[in-house]
């Protein structure tokens, strides 16, 4: 391998490191262990800073350059606790400019697609948080605007109703929104990462309301095994629309093998074997942040936790089912001498929200309220308060959704093992996926019901195939016209699909589930029109 690939490799390992040390600081007070890892990492970029002078960036490097910025960006961060010497600090700025000036054009690439970036999916998946890195590093407020822009321009180009974008290996040319086509898992760890980044320092409250979108939609939606509720097997490519999961060939998809969308240990090829473990430390990282503005604390991403804020002692915690549940109740604890605010978010489809009773404006940081000097237990309510909501696709495909949820159409799966690697005979299985189901139904617009199932407490999957938390009840009317292509389902029929009775089929019940718990699934439709 070139020496200019090699960049690349190793900044994963120095981004896990900078994670080990916060965590060992928070959790263990090991200020020594702090200090050694940042002077490791520290060492690490100097001397590739040095090799940079005559080796500059290729391939992968020059591609992922937004990384390695990022880790001495954390370095910096971090200078007085990791005790980086002047010097140091100095060529760490120095690194940063470096990589930018060296790596691909990612601000350019969002705007237009064309370029020196490329179309892989994963690269763009990383190279999403650019903006977000060089406005810390250059003050150009040009980025703030560029931020919202690059997802706007993706979604319009590529979208899927998981928050995600077409990506099999590499964007679609010509572009294209087909839900039978597929994004990457690596890249949906990649987004949600890269969108939290983007929040950080953006803070457009959409970016923190797509993470968390691709987080509790796409992300579980990459696993299956026949009893649910595990991740001993993974997809390398994901369809919304996927009524199939086997060897297919021909398939729909354009660079990857006939294996892509079978789940195993490592189908297609082994990255997303190693990269998806980070989505959700990453994701929990970074559900809670400092105000820098005034010392208050802002809850972003919803999920049942406790965290204690290192630099005051202020605890947090939230208590929720969500997001199968629509309540977030925030109790924090103050135990200095000054008053702490609390921010909550509230997202962009919460537009009936309400905290402690009171409306609140969706789509914003919302001040909660001050916690008191010494107070124990202060308790903020969150009321989201969502509704069933259709997302219009092309042709007028629509998507459900209900608060961060999408719901799909669960397809019931044959599985077949086709190689076994580890454990019993439940662990780490190959499985083709077929059904004879009926999957080719047009919704009715009108005849969506929300039901609530079993309440969610701790140590429950909501995402099993089984005792729903949450589900949907429908009704869906067969369209013949409808078929495969490619061993895929076609790109829905235009809708309304049922001008007339005789064109579908007659009205069937369906009950639509959360989309992560689904292997075989219809996540895309058109309407009946009836």
């Amino acid at each position: 391998m070139c020496i200019r690939d090699r960049y690349w490799g190793p900044s994963n390992a120095l981004n896990a490191l900078c994670q080990y040390a916060e965590g060992q600081l928070k959790t263990r007070g090991d200020t020594t262990g702090f200090t050694r890892v940042a002077q490791i990492v520290a060492g690490h970029l100097i001397e590739q800073k040095r090799r940079m002078g005559t080796a500059k960036l290729a391939s992968w490097s020059f591609a992922r350059w937004i990384d390695m910025a990022y880790t001495a960006e954390w370095l910096l961060d971090h200078a007085e606790g990791g005790k980086l010497t002047e010097e140091q600090s100095a060529e760490m700025m120095d690194l940063i400019g470096m990589l930018h000036d060296q790596g691909a054009d990612w601000d350019g690439w969002f705007e237009s697609f064309e370029g020196d970036a490329g179309g892989h999916n994963v690269n763009n998946a990383q190279g999403l948080k650019s903006s977000a890195v060089w406005y810390r590093y250059s003050g150009n407020s040009t980025m703030h605007t560029l931020a919202a822009r690059r997802m706007a321009n993706l979604d319009r180009l590529y979208g899927l109703p998981t928050g995600m974008f077409n990506g099999d290996e590499i964007l679609p040319s010509p572009a294209t929104r087909n839900p039978s086509r597929g994004i990457e898992l690596c890249g949906v760890v990649e987004a949600m990462w890269s969108y939290n980044v983007l929040f950080s320092v953006h803070g457009h409250v959409s970016l923190a309301d797509r993470s968390e979108r691709i987080a509790y939609n796409a992300l579980p939606a990459t696993w299956a095994s026949p009893t649910g509720g595990d991740m001993w097997a993974h997809q390398y490519l994901q369809s919304v629309n996927q009524v199939k999961a086997l060897k297919a060939d021909p398939h729909v998809w354009t660079h990857d093998g006939d294996m892509a969308e079978t789940y195993g240990l490592e189908p297609n090829f082994g990255c997303c074997t190693a990269n998806f473990n980070q989505g959700w430390p990453k994701f929990a990282h970074m559900a809670v942040y400092e105000h820098p503005s005034d010392n208050g604390i802002a809850v972003v991403l919803y999920a049942p936790m406790k965290v204690e804020i290192g630099s005051t002692g202020v605890v947090v915690e939230v208590e929720t089912g969500y997001p199968f549940n629509d309540t977030v109740v925030v109790s924090v604890t103050n135990p200095t001498l000054d008053p702490v605010p609390l921010y909550l978010r509230v997202p962009g489809w919460a537009d009936k929200a309400t905290i402690n009773g009171e409306e609140v404006c969706n789509g914003s940081m919302h001040m909660a309220g001050s916690v008191g000097p010494k107070r124990v237990n202060q308790t903020f309510t969150l009321d989201l308060n969502p509704r069933i909501r259709l997302e219009e696709w092309d042709n007028g495909a629509v998507s459900v959704h209900r608060g961060v949820l999408m719901y799909s159409f669960p397809i019931g799966p044959n599985y077949t093992v086709t190689g076994h690697h580890f454990g019993d005979a439940t662990m780490s299985n190959d499985y083709s996926l077929d059904s004879t189901d009926p999957w080719n139904f047009a919704l009715d617009e009108h005849s969506l019901v929300f039901e609530q199932g079993v309440v969610m407490r701790s140590g429950m999957a909501g995402w099993n195939h089984t005792n729903w938390p949450v589900t949907i009840a429908a009704t869906g009317r067969r369209v013949a016209s409808w078929g495969m292509f490619l061993n895929s389902a076609a790109a829905p029929p235009t809708s309304p699909a049922c001008q007339s009775t005789a064109e579908c089929g007659a009205p069937s019940q369906l009950r639509l589930v959360p989309h992560g718990g689904t292997d075989l699934r219809i996540g895309e439709w058109p309407l009946s029109g009836l």
